[in-house]
């Protein structure tokens, strides 16, 4: 009898630990992989040695450089920080996804939580592969508050444009934009 007690006790518990099946899994990504995304991208930009014609603008003023040894890692890094795939915002995007023209979509990544910083995240896609990512941030302090939009096109580069708005010193409004070549 004392069995069937000690039984009847741990049955509910082995149905406790079963997995829920609503649950992401941790092999695929909830929402598009832009981590991994943008390190494939510094892979095949760093092993092709690819030539790139950088301009940046700050508050008016422009500067152009052409250089052979661009460190994608580090220019790319914006673009990796604005990953959204962290298991706490799972209900915090919304995604739409709109069919073009045949295997051409477009998915949109919505921040439906005012504090996330990374307020929408836009990937097009044709026949499976990624022609366009747009991002667009939001940062701020008690000091700033500023909006950054980064678009990123693996054909021919990517723009960086960031607008921000500070109590105390000169306002922010620069543009960093990176053609390549192969």
């Amino acid at each position: 009898m004392r069995k069937c007690w000690i039984l009847l006790f741990l049955l509910p518990l082995f149905f406790a630990c079963t997995p829920d099946s609503a649950e992401v899994s941790s092999d695929k990504a909830a929402f598009f992989d832009l981590r991994s995304y943008v390190n494939e991208e510094v892979d095949r930009l760093t092993s092709r040695k690819t030539k790139v014609t950088k301009t940046i603008t700050l508050n008016g003023k422009t500067e152009t450089k052409e250089l052979d040894d661009l460190n994608f890692a580090n220019d790319l890094r914006v673009f990796r920080e604005a990953d959204i795939n962290k298991p706490a915002w799972l209900e915090k995007y919304e995604t739409k996804r709109k069919a073009l023209s045949g295997s051409h979509q477009i998915t949109t990544y919505e921040a439906l939580d005012s504090n996330l910083v990374t307020r929408q995240l836009l990937v097009e896609e044709d026949l499976g592969e990624v022609t366009r990512i747009t991002i667009q941030r939001k940062t701020g302090t008690v000091l700033s508050n500023g909006n950054h939009w980064l678009e990123y096109v693996p054909a021919t580069g990517y723009s960086m444009t960031t607008r921000q708005k500070n109590r105390f010193g000169e306002d922010v409004d620069a543009r960093i934009v990176v053609d390549w070549r192969f």
